[in-house]
């Protein structure tokens, strides 16, 4: 078939365009880039610039868009936490800078010790990158504030949340009273929320629970270049938080110099940003809803299939973190369809063209349970184009009607 957004650039190397009903995942691209982004990269990318006039008022826009104190770009959420937490370690002692990751050969005053609830640790060496000794507090059943205050001592250099669906919901600490934790012990506290948006709020949301900064992927819902992220600072420790990184980073020598961002990924970043909150929110929701509702309709009665929508809203969700977008869950019935695994659905699903993203159960002990004969599947509609929704409910009815799997 004829795909309108084929790439012909993927089609000289040989490699397939696909849609995306999996997510925003760095393994997929992470997101699509709209015309009025690359309009303004191509547009900045035939001239020169101070970079250093450019950080400082481009950061100045993302603040003020994202409703906080203070803003910093950079090449990656997992960039924003070594940066973030490099400055909790160092601060504004340049002697610690010039050691990083160095924090303990040999220790200026030992504090590198980071500490993050045990079950929403999920990009361990990014921490280790930035210097930091990565304190797990708690275990399978979630942490109390008391023991995050057992784990203090004087090595402690700060507190660390994760904001995403990997956290295991389960005896999670608040993260209000977490933020209100550290404040209480002078520590400063980020927070990792990559993928937390939208909705739109999100942010300034978790700055206002109390973390001095708060870190989002630029290349997911923001649908900016991938490879950027924002770091996002409250109050007065945030933006001095901030600043340090700046300070630190290119085009300045130093620590931060190895996570440069063009000045068209800048330019681009700030353009989409602009673009997706210049929208309505509720109007861009109801869209996505409608592509999940033809969908899910459009694979009802098929024998061994059990379909819904999950709005992901305030009441129903997979998760109490997922992002506000809807999805189409189909639970296939294991001996009804003859499959011994789910990803034989995942590689009909991505082996055509155009191929099809979706997603599926990440580990292959988790696809079907000791009490159960079902697994799911998931249609994302977030970067689903007009027509798109059409194209993949096709392929999934044919894919489960005709069960390539079992020839």
């Amino acid at each position: 078939m004829t795909y309108l957004y084929r790439s012909k650039a993927l089609d000289r190397l040989g490699v397939r365009s696909m849609i995306n009903a999996q997510n925003w995942s760095t393994s997929i691209g992470g997101t699509y880039i709209e015309p009025e982004v690359l309009e303004a990269m191509a547009d900045v990318a035939k001239t020169f610039v101070s970079m250093r006039e450019l950080i400082e008022k481009a950061c100045r826009r993302v603040a003020e868009l994202c409703k906080v104190d203070a803003a910093y770009i950079t090449t990656s959420a997992a960039a924003g936490i070594t940066m973030a937490t490099a400055a909790c370690i160092a601060g504004r002692d340049e002697r610690k800078w010039v050691k990083l990751p160095f924090t303990e050969d040999p220790p200026i005053d030992g504090r590198n010790r980071i500490l993050i609830q045990a079950n929403q640790s999920a990009y361990d060496v990014q921490y280790a990158a930035g210097g930091g000794r990565l304190v797990k507090v708690g275990g399978p059943e979630g942490a109390s504030l008391e023991d995050f205050e057992v784990e203090m001592d004087e090595k402690t250099a700060g507190i660390a949340a994760g904001y995403h669906y990997n956290v295991v919901p389960r005896g999670w600490m608040p993260y209000d009273a977490l933020a209100k934790l550290a404040k209480k012990h002078g520590l400063p506290c980020f927070c990792d929320c990559a993928g937390a948006f939208p909705p739109y709020s999100n942010l300034h949301r978790i700055n206002d629970w109390g973390f001095d900064l708060s870190i989002f992927s630029g290349g997911k819902g923001i649908r900016g270049p991938q490879d950027t992220g924002l770091i996002l600072g409250k109050g007065e420790r945030g933006m001095e938080l901030i600043e340090e990184i700046r300070s630190h980073s290119s085009p300045n020598m130093g620590f931060g110099r190895a996570f440069k961002v063009s000045k068209e990924n800048i330019v681009g970043l700030v353009t989409a940003l602009e673009l997706v909150l210049s929208r309505d929110e509720d109007a861009e929701y109801a869209k996505q809803l409608a592509k999940a509702e033809y969908m899910a309709q459009r694979l009802q009665g098929i024998p061994g299939i059990y379909v819904s929508v999950v709005p992901n809203d305030e009441k129903t969700y997979e998760h109490p973190l997922m992002a506000r977008v809807p999805n189409v869950r189909i639970d296939v019935d294991k001996e009804a369809l003859g499959l011994s695994t789910i990803r034989s659905v995942y590689d009909a699903m991505s082996g055509g063209d155009p191929g099809i993203f979706i997603r599926f159960p990440r580990f292959e002990d988790r696809e079907f349970g000791p009490f159960t004969n079902r697994a799911s599947v998931f249609l994302f509609t977030y970067y689903l184009r007009d027509g798109e929704e059409k194209i993949v409910a096709e392929r999934m009815r044919k894919v489960l009607t005709t069960r390539p799997w079992a020839k």
